[in-house]
């Protein structure tokens, strides 16, 4: 694997308007209410479960929320640069739109880049995967090239001038409360290494 997502984590943060609800009439703003109103914003055909192969996503990772104020939390993925670009926009216009209806400052957006598709680094230096091709196939591994539906330690060593696809480690269901490492397929992996 040597092309994975481009990602960024975004935070929307929801500034409602608490008050005693038996005097609420006009007055609360419950930012649980306009957080979900929020999440409906963006498109529902777009989730890590309505989607795969290289088609990007919003994912929406975590949500806390009080009447007072709302926490929300998504990653955003993409292996395509200008799609993954255009998708940090909408959450953008997302939050503008929101802030038109509800006013200035309601909500805010902070969107942090977390890594890059490494596919780039690897123009010009193939023979990287050739050996590792190579190697899974001394070790009885018929090879698997395909791009990552996620993210890797290698896209951030990738851009720090140490082209580092991913060769395997055996895991699987990672992630996920069942997920493990067989023996046999460490063992697999040990030996690629040391084919390399």
């Amino acid at each position: 694997e040597y092309e994975n997502f481009n990602a960024s984590g975004a935070v929307v943060q929801i500034h409602g308007l608490s008050v005693h609800p038996g005097y609420a009439f006009g007055k609360m703003r419950n930012a649980s209410l306009l957080a979900a109103e929020f999440i409906q914003m963006l498109p529902a055909n777009e989730t890590p479960a309505t989607t795969k192969g290289f088609e990007g996503f919003y994912h929406l990772a975590d949500l806390k929320s009080d009447v007072s104020e709302a926490r929300i939390q998504y990653i955003i993925r993409d292996h395509d640069a200008e799609k993954f670009s255009k998708r940090e926009d909408v959450m953008r216009e997302t939050v503008a739109k929101f802030n038109e209806k509800y006013g200035d400052g309601v909500a805010e957006v902070e969107i942090k880049e977390q890594y890059r598709n490494m596919k780039q680094q690897f123009e010009g230096k193939m023979h990287i995967v050739d050996i590792a091709e190579k190697a899974m196939l001394e070790a009885g591994i018929e090879p698997d090239i395909k791009a990552i539906r996620g993210g890797t330690d290698g896209a951030q060593l990738s851009y720090m001038g140490l082209p580092c696809p991913n060769i395997f480690a055996g895991g699987l269901n990672f992630h996920g409360p069942y997920e493990y490492v067989p023996l046999e397929s460490m063992l697999k992996a040990m030996n690629v290494i040391v084919n390399i």
